[in-house]
């Protein structure tokens, strides 16, 4: 993430206001009426998923390598705040719940498949994952420090999951900073019950 030129503190001042993000809130939904359990927040920004999540009772690990979580999340209760670069994470706390808002990108590619990994290991049967990647065609492909994915790219990042969302969006739109062309994959995916499952088929 420390590669990305990306001006992390415009970013958070140009949303400040803005909605949850649906993936979440869609997350929320598969979920249902069962208790909340503990989440992972990863990038998680200017802290509004995670004070969502601590509100409905969810016990959250927020994670962000950039934004100052001590004083966003400051005496929100049920919240674990952690600065940290995505690089430098190879495990996670044993999860029911993963959320990722358009964060992952942002992980280098020599760091992404570690990354990856300690999320698929970390989640517990049942669990859900709602992230999203960023498609080859986005106009950011090729910003140095970022990862971008193929529709069979994400397939088998997938692989031992339920997809219950696999959404290809691409689109002209706009960024906090102007035009932008959009190719980006949001998911929703659960830990079947019963075991966990490694990160990739098995090429044996």
């Amino acid at each position: 993430m420390t590669t990305t030129p990306f001006d992390w503190d415009a970013y958070y001042e140009a949303m400040s206001g803005r909605p949850l993000r649906k993936n979440l809130v869609a997350a929320l939904e598969h979920w249902g009426d069962r208790p909340p359990g503990n989440a992972v927040d990863l990038g998680a920004g200017d802290g509004l998923e995670t004070r969502e999540l601590a509100s409905r009772g969810w016990q959250v690990t927020a994670i962000d390598g950039h934004a100052d979580l001590s004083t966003q999340l400051a005496g929100v209760e049920g919240v674990v705040a952690q600065h940290a670069d995505f690089a430098q994470i190879t495990e996670l706390p044993a999860s029911d719940l993963v959320v990722a808002a358009f964060s992952l990108p942002f992980c280098p590619p020599a760091h992404f498949d570690p990354l990856w990994g300690a999320i698929r290991t970390c989640l517990r049967p049942g669990g859900i994952l709602a992230v999203e990647f960023f498609g080859v065609r986005d106009k950011w492909a090729g910003t140095p420090g970022m990862t971008f994915h193929t529709h069979n790219d994400v397939e088998r990042m997938l692989w031992g999951l339920e997809t219950l969302l696999l959404d290809e969006d691409e689109r002209d739109g706009r960024a906090f900073d102007g035009p932008k062309h959009w190719h980006v994959f949001h998911v929703i995916a659960r830990c079947p019950e019963g075991e966990r499952h490694s990160p990739e088929p098995s090429t044996d």
